[in-house]
């Protein structure tokens, strides 16, 4: 690993240092949006693309409820953002996502949201 990789990681577990996924999940979502896609669908997709090498994909689904969670943690167990997945109707789903970097109205989670995004219009 060279140093720029070491200190890129080493700046991203202090910025995550004190957020589990449950507690960011108290937070108010950094964006919310809706997709014409069953819930199970996004979830698996948004679970594939956030997917990389220095974080850990975590999806845990609530099938009576048709929802999900997706929390997406750093190497250290520390949460980056957490996608809360929710059918909204037949064929509709709901999605909010919170982020460590910021609450509504600010760009955090713009990467989250186009990963979302594609997932929600490949349908």
């Amino acid at each position: 690993m060279n140093g720029r990789a070491a200190f890129g990681l080493a700046a991203l577990c202090v910025l995550a240092a004190c957020q589990s996924p449950g507690g960011l999940a108290q937070k108010a979502p950094t964006w919310t949006a809706a997709y014409g896609v069953p819930y199970d669908v996004l979830t698996n997709c948004i679970v594939e693309r956030e997917k990389g090498p220095l974080v850990t994909v975590t999806p845990t689904f609530y099938a009576r409820e048709r929802r999900a969670t997706v929390a997406v943690t750093a190497p250290t167990g520390s949460a980056l953002g957490v996608y809360e997945i929710r059918q909204i109707s037949t064929g509709g789903t709901e999605v909010a996502y919170r982020s460590i970097y910021g609450g509504p109205n600010t760009d955090a989670g713009g990467g989250a949201f186009e990963k979302a995004k594609r997932c929600g219009n490949a349908a």
